[in-house]
């Protein structure tokens, strides 16, 4: 043995000795302290834990997948200036173990995958490259490639965009061959997420460093994938399978109706996805699908077709209705931005629809209908700030309803209303009005009198004089009802009056 050892073997014998002994406790120590223990010795011996890491993982079959969580943890930090020759050996060990198709658990699996996505931080080209050596046709990709690629796009997303043409035009010409079930679920997250990359591509031209992709051009690229999706995978009857399709159908449909000799093949898919709401399968999938393409559809003001609108508007409320089973909140919300979506596309349409809803006898539709005008109202749209007086006009057919959980949305109504931007022109006097009556009927005491009159001197509130004027005048002939005592005035009580003098000179200075 030679005995004149250099500083920096030492110091890699020290390292390679501590990894090695800290691995050789995963089993009866915590493995979060051990990954951290490690990660920090990495910060400044990056390539001495990796070496040690790679060769560990070579060894210990039984422990891949804590070591790989290890490694994982280790690449997180900054690894631009690791050695090309380590990076090559974690793509090429990754990539073997995620493909292996006997002895390799799918932990083992996911767990390579998930490091060459950290990896891709910053060595992104050589992950990518590696995993398009395995994407030759006529063969079949292992589905670990897949899955990382879809991974790839979701961590990565305009990373991928100049790759978006190889990667789709290569998975074209495989789809003839997939029979196999998980093979398409796979297939399906590749391209629900490459689909979510361009969308995002396109939201965000400005942050994009590379030469501009025309619009198009890039969609264009789905639309084989998609039609052969649509037209052959839809019939499938497995449920993890019917998940997938749903789930990439909604990213895909998004990116085609841009061209308008795509959007009737499109719009002709909704109605499948329509009847999903029918089947037993997670339903937000379906939502989350649908306010996808509806986004676009107001984004772009697509029109869609009466019948087609029609039917997503009746699809959409009876699922807010519905009370076969409860709605998870997740559902809920995408339920509702669909609705507030259409809006955009079509709002007189929209609120016609919800005003024949309203017209129905039944709580949980009018309580529903009422719902989704407060989120339009709530919304602020420029497609319906000047249509609140329709709005109005269709919650006011609700005022003589006595269900008290209808009232209670009315009143939920009311308040968003009254927050809104413009409620000029739009009858808003009719709201207040009915809930002075609403306060009538629930209790005897008003709590508005006398707290209202706080407001009327103080300047900040100069341009809230006229309808507090007409709230006071409204409450003060109630109290008057009741008798003089009841509209007497108590100074000495928690609300802080404005005196009758103070009161009178702020009336003649404001009178016009």
């Amino acid at each position: 043995m030679n005995k004149f050892v250099t500083e920096q073997e030492v110091t890699e014998r020290g390292v390679y000795n501590e990894v090695v002994s800290l691995l050789a406790h995963m089993a009866d120590q915590d493995k979060n302290k051990i990954a951290l223990r490690i990660a920090s010795i990495a910060k400044t011996k990056l390539a001495s834990v990796v070496r040690v890491l790679l060769e560990k993982l070579q060894q210990d079959e039984q422990n891949r997948v804590a070591i790989y969580y290890i490694l994982e943890g280790v690449l997180q930090q900054d690894t631009g200036g690791l050695e090309m020759r380590l990076v090559n050996k974690i793509i090429s060990l990754a990539s073997e173990q995620m493909r292996e198709t006997r002895e390799a658990t799918n932990e083992v699996k996911v767990a390579a995958s998930n490091t060459l996505v950290t990896l891709a931080r910053c060595y992104f080209d050589d992950v990518m490259y590696e995993l398009h050596c395995h994407l030759k046709p006529p063969k079949l990709p292992e589905e670990f490639i897949l899955v990382t690629l879809g991974n790839l796009s979701s961590a990565y997303a305009l990373d991928c965009i100049p790759f978006v043409e190889v990667t789709l035009s290569t998975m074209f010409s495989m789809l003839e061959l997939v029979n196999d079930s998980r093979m398409r679920q796979a297939f399906c997250g590749v391209l629900e997420q490459w689909s979510r990359a361009v969308r995002l591509f396109l939201a965000s031209w400005e942050k994009y460093p590379f030469p501009k992709v025309g619009e198009l051009r890039l969609c264009n690229h789905f639309l084989p994938v998609y039609s052969h999706v649509t037209s052959n995978w839809l019939t499938c009857e497995e449920l993890e399978l019917k998940q997938a399709v749903i789930k990439a159908l909604g990213p895909m449909m998004s990116l085609l109706p841009h061209k308008e000799e795509y959007q009737g093949q499109i719009f002709e898919q909704m109605s499948w996805l329509l009847e999903q709401y029918k089947e037993s399968t997670d339903v937000f999938h379906v939502t989350k699908s649908l306010s996808q393409l509806l986004e676009v559809s107001g984004e772009y003001k697509i029109p869609l077709p009466k019948r087609k609108f029609q039917a997503i508007c009746s699809a959409l409320h009876n699922q807010l209705c519905s009370q076969a089973k409860p709605l998870s909140m997740e559902n809920h919300t995408e339920l509702v931005y669909c609705i507030v979506q259409l809006a955009r596309s079509s709002p007189d349409d929209l609120i016609a629809f919800l005003h024949s809803q309203l017209e129905i006898e039944n709580e949980a539709v009018r309580v529903a209908s009422l719902n989704l005008l407060r989120a339009i109202v709530g919304a602020d749209l420029p497609e319906t700030r000047l249509k609140k007086f329709l709005i109005v006009k269709a919650v006011k057919s609700t005022f003589s309803d006595q269900n008290a959980t209808v009232r209670k949305a009315v009143l939920h109504f009311i308040r968003t209303l009254l927050s809104s931007e413009s409620v000029e022109n739009c009858a808003a006097w009719d709201m207040v009005a009915h809930v002075f009556r609403e306060f009538s009927v629930s209790t005897s005491k008003l709590v508005l009198w006398p707290r209202l009159l706080e407001y009327v001197v103080p300047a900040q509130y100069t341009g809230t004089l006229k309808p507090l004027c007409r709230c006071l005048r409204e409450l003060a002939e109630k109290k008057q009802q009741e008798g003089e005592e009841a509209a007497c005035l108590d100074y000495g009580g928690p609300v802080k009056f404005p005196t009758p003098q103070g009161l009178l000179a702020r009336l003649l200075v404001s009178r016009p």
